[in-house]
């Protein structure tokens, strides 16, 4: 009853988070549909005269492959088959899905509302590039007497929609919210800031950024992004997985860092049915809800699978006398220790 219980609580719980999560997802595919604004442009401007690349180094279906599905299977894998935590791998699939939906729609909504023409914006408008279709040569293009050109002018219309979705780029977005996500993971679990100066500790964490830049930078080759664009875009993707992943995690620099955070429903989850006495009672009770704090005691960690409640200590045998580690140390075998790993201990 008690697991049936639990599980009703954390369904109702958090299926309200996954729900708005897919509510903003719905929007994005709204916003996606709509015109972006057209932005006036000089046919004399060099910065968007660069030809339309028919192939793109990292096309859209490759950047979610890498970007969304390859941070979630990682993540995945280490909570299912290391860490063996339920709470790991709910919090961590959550925290990814709301910072890539707190991206897509941010980052779109920012490209309807500039509609600023990308590098290849007059080969969209005018296929000033492709000989084959008699493209208009780039040395006849000249704007209105005293004014700027409008879009009106284009005798190309099947990419000019895209054409005006310059500024921020959703790749660089994209890639630095679901791969950043993915560094931070990497660094709570590897505990990153412990003091101790690990190189490889920092290689595994940067090798997300480090693709996340690559695609980024890619789009710059193609010609479909301004240098500014995948810098804002990068800098909204960053700021979402940070935000994301704090809401379900830890500080990188707790002792703790590698515990997502307690289930909310705290009542649901811890065994009062197994304890006796009144004083016996009260106080397991004290000492399963200190195990939901953090180092400071100000509010809810974690350090439990969606299985069991792990009761941990310190381990300072100077602040506990030998009745407290005798209770530490039935807590530990009543309710299970954590595996010892580099994932997991505090440094």
């Amino acid at each position: 009853m008690r697991v049936q219980a639990r599980t009703k609580a954390l369904f109702w719980s958090y299926g309200k988070d996954w729900a708005l999560v897919f509510i903003v997802l719905a929007a994005f595919t709204y916003i996606d549909s709509l015109e972006p604004y057209h932005r006036q442009f000089s046919v004399k401007d060099v910065t968007i005269q660069h030809p339309f690349a028919k192939k793109e180094t990292v096309p859209i279906w490759l950047c979610f492959v890498l970007a969304f599905i390859l941070p979630g299977a990682i993540m995945g894998c280490i909570a299912i088959f290391h860490r063996r935590s339920y709470t790991d791998l709910h919090n961590s699939l959550l925290g990814l899905f709301l910072a890539q939906a707190l991206v897509l729609i941010v980052t779109d909504s920012i490209k309807i509302t500039v509609g600023r023409p990308r590098p290849d914006f007059l080969d969209r408008c005018f296929e000033i590039y492709d000989k084959a279709a008699a493209g208009t040569p780039v040395g006849i293009l000249v704007d209105p007497d005293n004014m700027l050109s409008a879009s009106t002018l284009c005798t190309r219309t099947e990419l000019l929609k895209d054409g005006f979705k310059s500024f921020p780029s959703g790749h660089s977005s994209f890639s630095f919210g679901g791969l950043g996500y993915l560094s931070l993971y990497l660094a709570g679990k590897l505990h990153l800031f412990d003091e101790r100066g690990h190189i490889y500790k920092s290689i595994v964490v940067l090798a997300p950024l480090i693709l996340a830049a690559l695609i980024a930078i890619s789009r710059v080759d193609n010609y479909r992004h301004h240098w500014q664009d995948v810098t804002v875009g990068a800098i909204i993707g960053t700021i979402f997985a940070i935000f994301a992943y704090r809401q379900y995690y830890p500080s990188l620099g707790a002792k703790k860092s590698a515990n997502p955070f307690a289930p909310r429903s705290i009542e649901h989850l811890l065994p009062t049915s197994i304890l006796s006495g009144v004083g016996g009672r009260r106080d397991e009770h004290a000492a399963q809800q200190e195990a939901f704090l953090d180092d400071s005691g100000s509010g809810p960690l974690v350090g439990t699978s969606l299985d069991t409640i792990h009761i941990t200590s310190n381990g300072d045998s100077d602040n506990h006398d030998n009745n407290n580690n005798n209770n530490h140390t039935n807590d530990h075998h009543k309710y299970g220790n954590h595996t010892t790993s580099t994932f997991n201990q505090p440094r």
